[in-house]
């Protein structure tokens, strides 16, 4: 994890901070409302005010980020010092523009003693990371990192993507794992955005010496994810392991049955599970059978259910189902589609309408599953009939099978 992946963030991040510096200094006095609209006349009409002074910067750093606080400015917060001698940032200020002018060693110590001090000052926790990651203290670093992070939200946009690269690393894993807890702030956010970016390989290697801790409902969408990543990589043994270790109370069997039942019919497992259709025009509920009943408007249109599944590749499997329609019912057109669950974009592999007549066994669609397509997606619409009534039907023994 090496410093140059927070020297580009660096500025920016500490201009958003000294802003944020800014909004949190109001006071009940005129010198304090000058601070906040005027922070500049506030500073000169009295440069050793330390608060003033913040805000006077945070106004120069966000005209122009690239700005480092003068000689005279120097002094000043030399001078807010000896009034205010535990400021935190006025310390790391004053080590900002020591380290401008060639001054690494006051640099560091004015550093260091701002994060004594408090580790809620950004700009010094900012810099202890940038020290510590130089020297490959990753424990360190990530210290630091956890005391930003924890304090200042927002610079999770900004941080949290440069952890998720450093989890390529095993040393900087293990060292986040004391981390990875619900108590942490920044937790859910980075392993959510970990699920999304990192290797499949290096986010395993991650949570697994902590699955446990990963069955707080705040994990709920990352673990979704990165299971369904992993199914889509072909790493269905790693991905149904990690299912049954962050859901120890749900059958994984049951689960995986292609039929709609209770296990699989929970959103927080996101396309994994089954969606049905809700709208206006279209309901879509499940029966205790397993069959997916719908009502359709006429002429209406949409998805009636939808679910991605694991499955082998190559092979060929066999979707079958029947139709129960009410009696008197009009018949709508049903529209299987069957893609490849890619992570670009999925692609079709069959699209087939189904006969408006019932009876057992009336559709086994044949579906050929090409090679490196682990993950399917399987879809059924409807448009509704052109009659004036709905229709009212229930898709019936759902199954999806090994061709034999």
């Amino acid at each position: 994890m090496g410093s140059g992946s927070l020297s580009g963030v660096c500025r920016l991040v500490c201009t958003a901070l000294l802003l944020a510096c800014a909004a949190l200094s109001g006071q009940n006095s005129a010198q304090s409302y000058l601070r906040e609209g005027d922070p500049k006349s506030a500073y000169l009409a009295d440069p050793s005010d330390g608060l003033a002074a913040v805000n006077a910067f945070a106004a120069e750093l966000k005209k122009n980020p690239q700005f480092i606080i003068s000689s005279s400015d120097a002094d000043a917060a030399r001078a807010s010092l000896v009034r205010r001698p535990l400021n935190a940032t006025l310390l790391s200020l004053y080590g900002l523009r020591a380290a401008s002018i060639g001054k690494a060693g006051l640099a560091d110590a004015l550093m260091a003693s701002a994060d004594t001090v408090s580790r809620r000052d950004a700009f010094s926790q900012l810099w202890m990371i940038e020290q510590r990651s130089g020297a490959n203290d990753v424990r360190g670093a990530l210290s630091h990192y956890n005391a930003l992070l924890s304090v200042h939200p927002e610079t999770h946009a900004t941080l949290l993507p440069v952890l998720v690269s450093a989890a390529a690393y095993p040393e900087v894993r293990s060292a986040m794992r004391p981390y990875l807890t619900a108590e942490t702030r920044w937790s859910f956010p980075f392993l959510d955005l970990a699920s999304q970016r990192a290797e499949v390989g290096d986010y395993r290697d991650l949570v697994e010496p902590i699955v446990p801790r990963l069955r707080d409902d705040g994990y709920a969408a990352s673990n979704a994810r990165i299971i369904h990543r992993m199914l889509q990589s072909g790493l269905a043994g790693d991905a149904w392991n990690l299912f049954s270790l962050v859901a120890p109370n749900v059958d994984v069997r049951a689960f995986r049955d292609f039929a709609p039942r209770s296990p699989n019919l929970d959103p927080k497992w996101q396309s994994l599970s089954w969606v049905l259709g809700q709208s206006v025009d279209i309901s879509a509920s499940v029966v205790d059978s397993g069959a997916i009943s719908v009502s359709m408007a006429p002429t209406a249109g949409g998805m009636i259910a939808s679910r991605d599944v694991a499955v082998t590749s190559p092979s060929t499997y066999i979707l079958g189902h029947r139709l129960i329609y009410e009696p008197g019912s009009a018949r709508a057109s049903l529209l299987w589609r069957v893609s490849c669950a890619a992570q670009a974009e999925p692609q079709l592999i069959v699209e087939r309408f189904v006969p408006a007549t019932e009876g057992v066994n009336l559709v086994r669609l044949p579906v050929n599953v090409p090679e490196n397509c682990h993950l399917m997606r399987v879809e059924l619409s409807a448009v509704g009939s052109e009659g004036q009534w709905n229709s009212v039907v229930q898709i019936a023994e759902l199954a999806l099978t090994g061709a034999e």
